[in-house]
């Protein structure tokens, strides 16, 4: 990865947070590292605990569900669990979710896509 693309990725994180913000959700942990993979954000609205993966994306045709390969959820998943395990968290109210942040440069916008993954 460049050093570009993960400025562009860190960018698009902390545009997420405050995305989730905005939406209710009150912010957990972010970046959270096991050996298997991380998690961008833990956030919990209501009852329900979100574990999120971000993507950022500055090409229209790349903002989309695919993003999230299915080796990458595949990995997601096993931190996800990794993550209650460590944390005790128990297994009711998670979602496995990915958030998309596309940035349209010449418009100046950021647009959200808030999406789950099954768990």
């Amino acid at each position: 990865m460049t050093r570009r693309n993960k400025d562009i990725g860190d960018w698009g994180e902390n545009q997420a947070v405050e995305f989730l913000k905005r939406q209710g959700f009150k912010i957990i942990e972010q970046n959270y590292h096991t050996p298997v993979g991380e998690i961008d954000i833990v956030a919990k609205i209501r009852d329900d605990i979100y574990f999120v993966e971000v993507k950022t994306r500055t090409q229209e045709y790349l903002a989309n569900d695919l993003s999230i390969t299915p080796n990458k959820i595949r990995k997601f998943k096993k931190t996800v669990s990794h993550y209650c395990y460590k944390r005790g968290v128990e297994d009711v109210g998670l979602v496995v979710a990915g958030l998309i942040v596309y940035v349209n440069k010449q418009e100046k916008k950021v647009r959200f896509r808030l999406f789950t993954i099954d768990f």
